[in-house]
């Protein structure tokens, strides 16, 4: 990958950005960036200063972010978390509890966001932090392994009292055959006694699902989507299986013919890039498309609602509504009936949609734009851009 992305930059930078990027922005100043930067060794601690959440936008979700942990203890066959993070070479992370606690003392929002992805690889680590986090009184919530949460119920009362108010973690699938095939060590009946324990504390779960598995058709959307309403999940992301390239799983299909295209564009989890093994192409993405539809159709949401207001009380009702308006904004679902339905247009489902590439929008024009741009014109012939050394 380095190698195909040097074709369209000027430098590529690869692993953890503390010991990358202050190196490429030196050489950048003196005119010799190289075409790659490498961390040379693990990064050990993080967010020794506090950072600039105050650069984030009014309105933005999570201001408030931090990460108590890298790495995961997982190699689900389909993710490329391990390999971003140095392809597992570093294990798993942590920073001292105290530390963690500098830095949420130094933040204003009533909920903190641990963009960690797995809080809960190291179950005493995860106690100690939760001990640490109780005196500050705040709400918080982080991404879990589901695994370690069935085996490890005892967590979930100590994970409650020091704040935890929801959860997100990667159920993936109901099918048993999907999760072992992934390399999932858990069943769609473990999902269902966790989610119990879970929302018995008061705990929202928010789920990860992975459509396309090779062991799902066309008819696992509706099973799936109903039983996500029946848990009364208050939020979920479902997904296309996309093989990453790195993963076993894109090695494997690889070596099968049936990656379908290396358009790297498509691999954002919305199209289907390899050849399902149950079902069509079109039937993927349509189904897709269809389950998340159904979970975050009004009637789910009032189901959803209803079912943990009479769990947890009256407030729960306002906070599932909230959460499924707020999932059905940010994924453009503006009504209940999609032009497409999987089920009843089997038999005559179009291709899907073409991937179109994700451009950043530029900042918004000034009033004087016209002057300081010409400024800025000027300023560029008086001291130009420092050349790259390609060598």
């Amino acid at each position: 990958m380095p190698d195909e992305a040097i074709k369209h930059a000027d430098s590529v930078v690869i692993g953890e950005g503390e010991l990358t990027v202050p190196r490429l922005l030196e050489d950048f100043k003196k005119g010799r960036m190289q075409q790659q930067y490498r961390m040379p060794y693990m990064v050990e601690r993080w967010d020794e200063k506090p950072p600039r959440w105050d650069l984030l936008p009014q309105g933005y979700m999570f201001r408030d972010a931090l990460t108590a942990t890298r790495g995961c203890n997982y190699r689900c066959t389909f993710c490329s978390i391990h390999l971003a993070l140095g392809g597992g070479a570093y294990g798993f992370r942590k920073k001292p509890p105290s530390d963690v606690v500098k830095l949420v003392e130094k933040m204003n929002g009533p909920m903190v966001m641990f963009w960690d992805d797995d809080l809960l690889s190291d179950p005493a680590y995860t106690r100690e932090l939760c001990a640490a986090m109780k005196p500050l009184g705040k709400k918080w919530m982080s991404q879990m392994s589901a695994t370690y949460v069935a085996h490890h119920p005892e967590l979930l009362k100590t994970l409650k009292e020091s704040g935890c108010s929801a959860m997100f973690m990667g159920i993936e699938s109901i099918n048993q055959d999907s999760l072992k095939s992934v390399d999932k060590q858990n069943s769609a009946k473990l999902y269902e006694e966790m989610i119990k324990r879970i929302h018995d504390q008061g705990i929202d779960i928010h789920a990860g699902f992975v459509c396309g598995l090779d062991h799902e058709d066309v008819y696992d959307f509706e099973q799936t989507a109903e039983w996500a309403t029946r848990m009364g999940l208050a939020g979920a992301l479902w997904r296309i299986m996309t093989p990453y390239p790195g993963t076993r799983l894109f090695t494997e299909l690889k070596a099968a013919g049936r990656i379908l295209t290396e358009n790297w564009t498509a691999y954002t989890g919305e199209h289907v890039v390899y050849k399902p093994a149950k079902m069509t192409v079109e039937q993927l993405y349509w189904g897709h498309k269809w389950a998340k539809g159904q979970f975050y159709s009004f009637k789910s949401i009032g189901q959803r609602a209803i079912q943990r207001a009479s769990q947890n009380g009256f407030g729960e009702l306002l906070n599932i509504t909230g959460c499924g308006l707020g999932y059905r904004s940010m994924f453009h679902l503006a009504a209940d009936s999609a032009p497409v339905n999987v089920y009843r247009d089997m038999n005559h489902l179009p291709p899907q949609e073409e991937p179109i590439a994700y451009r950043f929008p530029y900042p918004p024009k000034k009033r004087f734009s016209f002057v300081t741009d010409r400024l800025d014109q000027l300023r560029s012939k008086v001291q130009p851009r420092p050349t790259i050394n390609k060598c």
